[in-house]
């Protein structure tokens, strides 16, 4: 039977991603992966179900592998830091910048799948996903400080969000534009210092922007 024979799974998924990101979803024909794989888009049916599937295959584990690994290392900061102040917790996320950028290049591949070539999957909104858990807990840090942000005006639920949004769409640039991990550091140390000014400013903190 198709599904037992050893390999094919495994050069399915390679094909795969390779036929993903030189076209993107929607555009890549199943027909042409099991020609590169060497066998039948019937296999692919078998082993996957549809193409929806098979791209789930490739992408799932890591997008939801980094999605849980971020809402841990919020987990861990509400436990050990909840009330930090704001510039030490700066400070604490910026020293992650490096577990950030690793976490994705170590499965370049995969997150270029996820960020460029999702387009008419369930992976679409990835960045909106990260932007949500990021929301969540900015706000829930604000209110351990007892931060006045929201309740003065200068930060509402809908530019929490648009913040996060933009803050997970400029990090992942890095591997939209195909940077080396070194170079994706320093760009994404860059922005994290721009939004750091942007948050001091919510926070009312300004002069503390140096």
């Amino acid at each position: 039977m198709a599904n037992k024979i050893e390999g094919v799974k495994d050069k399915l998924l390679v094909c795969a991603a390779t036929e993903f990101l030189q076209k993107g979803y929607k555009d890549a024909p199943l027909r042409e992966i099991a020609k590169n794989a060497d066998t039948s888009t019937s296999s692919i049916f078998v082993r996957f179900g549809d193409k929806a599937g098979l791209f789930q295959a490739i992408v799932h584990p890591v997008a939801e592998n980094f999605a849980q690994y971020l809402m841990d290392e919020f987990k861990k900061f509400t436990a050990q830091n909840e009330k930090l102040p704001v510039e030490e917790m700066f400070r604490y996320t910026e020293e992650k910048t490096h577990l950030i950028v690793d976490a994705s290049y170590d499965n370049f591949d995969a997150f270029r799948l996820v960020i460029c070539c999702a387009d008419g999957t369930e992976f679409e909104d990835f960045i909106g996903k990260l932007a949500d858990i990021e929301a969540e807990q900015t706000l829930k840090y604000i209110v351990s400080i007892d931060n006045d942000a929201v309740s003065s005006g200068r930060l509402s639920m809908v530019l929490l969000h648009m913040l996060s949004s933009a803050y997970w769409s400029g990090v992942f640039e890095a591997v939209r534009h195909n940077m080396t991990r070194k170079d994706a550091k320093k760009r994404i140390f860059r922005i994290q210092r721009f939004f750091r000014c942007g948050w001091l400013d919510i926070f009312n903190f300004q002069e503390q922007c140096n």
